[in-house]
């Protein structure tokens, strides 16, 4: 009787091992709900929320009125951190890193759009320069 019981074990096994396995590459990958708000100087503020894929770059708004263009990456895991960009078309604009590209941790963030072109490159400036800020953009996921 104990004999049968471990050939049934290992028949169940041997099934069990032989099944196809679902890879990572086929699990359901679930968009992500995205709040945000534009905030610019002057301007209307805009707010919308969109549904994007974890670790791919997401559009969140192109507003031709204010001559931006900003992408989030939320990048998948147990840590809540992503990546935003920006493009201003009409007047030069980047982050406060001096940057078109920003990271962000935490399922909230505040990030302030400064005037100015973003740096390419490495450079070394000898003289800090304030650049005004011109906006600011909130986050929410």
């Amino acid at each position: 009787m104990v004999s049968s019981n471990v050939l049934g074990c290992l028949a169940i096994a041997s099934i069990y091992s032989l099944a196809p396995q679902q890879s990572r590459s086929q699990e359901t990958v679930h968009p992500i709900k995205v709040t945000f708000a534009v905030v610019v100087e002057g301007k209307e503020p805009f707010s919308a929320e969109v549904s994007c894929l974890p670790d791919n770059t997401c559009s969140l708004a192109k507003h031709n009125d204010l001559g931006i263009d900003l992408a989030i990456t939320v990048f998948s895991g147990s840590e809540a951190r992503g990546e935003l960009s920006i493009y201003c078309s009409s007047n030069p604009c980047s982050f406060r890193n001096l940057r078109s590209r920003i990271e962000f941790f935490g399922r909230r963030a505040t990030v302030d759009i400064l005037s100015g072109e973003a740096d390419s490159g490495v450079t070394t400036l000898l003289v800090v320069r304030q650049r005004p800020r011109i906006g600011e953009v909130l986050i929410s996921y």
